[in-house]
């Protein structure tokens, strides 16, 4: 190299390393269609083999068509299905020539400890979660659950019905008009005559999915309510019809699916409310807590504790 090269290329702007499919697909404020979202999620769900297929199959796959998909890689900034591949093919190589590919060392012989393995397995679904839920679909939540025309109605099924609960909860501190629908059967019912399009119903549906549960979210979405569906990989009839679909990766070796990766969802949705929000949440969260205090609510309260101190003296 002369010295006038080695000039050339020390004062040159550092290359930086191209975004991957991946990343583009997780970028904020990426205005993607309902059809294209629906690709989005089964790209993100088998990453990268899914776009590795041709393009009539992951239209059959995620439920849309050959257009869309082709519309999608554009989308992304490729001029085609032909260079989002390119772009995969890339991605895989460069993992197969790194270090972090190389053999792991021989399992060990040790009798495991059930424990570690359950924590191990579900830390490894967590990071699943960053990994495949779609940024657009948070968005597009977050948009219908700040909108201050809108009632927002918490709904779930046996056990879904308290990650119900705490969505609700964490919503009931941010902005008025929250519901959560934990009543009987009949008292669903009579939910459904009140339902329409300023609602905005989000159900929790994970396997086994409910037939209650679904018989309500499609009555709701008929007479005109925005559908909000969180649900596991194996995905609730009602992805069919909802506007959101935030699907969570629940299997474990426990008897039970995991709910840490579904509430993982509901908070990073709860942060971003709070953060579309801004300053209205915090007046209002004020204002609750006043009130609280002058009822003693929590034992931090001023005038909860002074009545505790009196109560000792007497």
């Amino acid at each position: 190299m002369t010295s006038t090269e080695a000039t050339v290329y020390r004062d040159s702007p550092a290359r930086k390393p191209s975004r991957s499919v991946r990343d583009r697909l997780l970028e904020p404020n990426r205005k993607f269609s309902n059809s294209e979202m629906k690709a989005v999620r089964v790209l993100l769900a088998n990453y990268p083999a899914a776009g590795l297929t041709t393009v009539s199959k992951l239209a059959k796959q995620a439920g849309v068509s050959d257009p869309t998909v082709l519309r999608l890689a554009q989308r992304l900034g490729y001029d085609g299905f032909a260079g989002m591949q390119e772009a995969l093919l890339a991605e895989v190589e460069a993992h197969m020539r790194s270090p972090l590919t190389l053999p792991a060392a021989a399992p060990s012989r040790k009798k495991p400890n059930a424990y570690q393995a359950f924590f191990a397995e579900t830390l490894s679904q967590c990071e699943a979660v960053v990994r495949e839920t779609a940024t657009a679909d948070y968005e597009r939540a977050v948009a219908l659950l700040t909108d201050a025309r809108m009632e927002v109605l918490c709904l779930g099924g046996r056990f879904s019905r308290f990650l119900a609960g705490i969505l609700q909860r964490c919503l009931h501190h941010l902005r008025e008009g929250t519901r959560l629908l934990d009543g009987t059967a009949a008292d669903l019912v009579d939910e459904i005559a009140s339902l329409g399009k300023r609602h905005v119903l989000v159900v929790f549906d994970y396997r086994r999915y409910q037939t209650d549960v679904v018989r309500f979210a499609s009555e709701a979405s008929a007479r005109g309510a925005h559908i909000i569906l969180f649900t596991d990989q194996w995905s609730s009839p009602i992805a069919e019809f909802a506007e959101v679909v935030i699907i969570a990766p629940t299997a474990t070796s426990s008897p039970f699916d995991t709910l840490v990766t579904p509430l993982l969802q509901v908070e990073a949705v709860a942060v971003g409310v709070a953060g579309r929000l801004g300053a209205d949440w915090r007046s209002r969260a004020a204002l609750l807590e006043e009130v609280r205090n002058d009822h003693s609510v929590t034992l931090d309260s001023p005038s909860g504790l002074s009545g505790r101190k009196r109560q000792r003296k007497g």
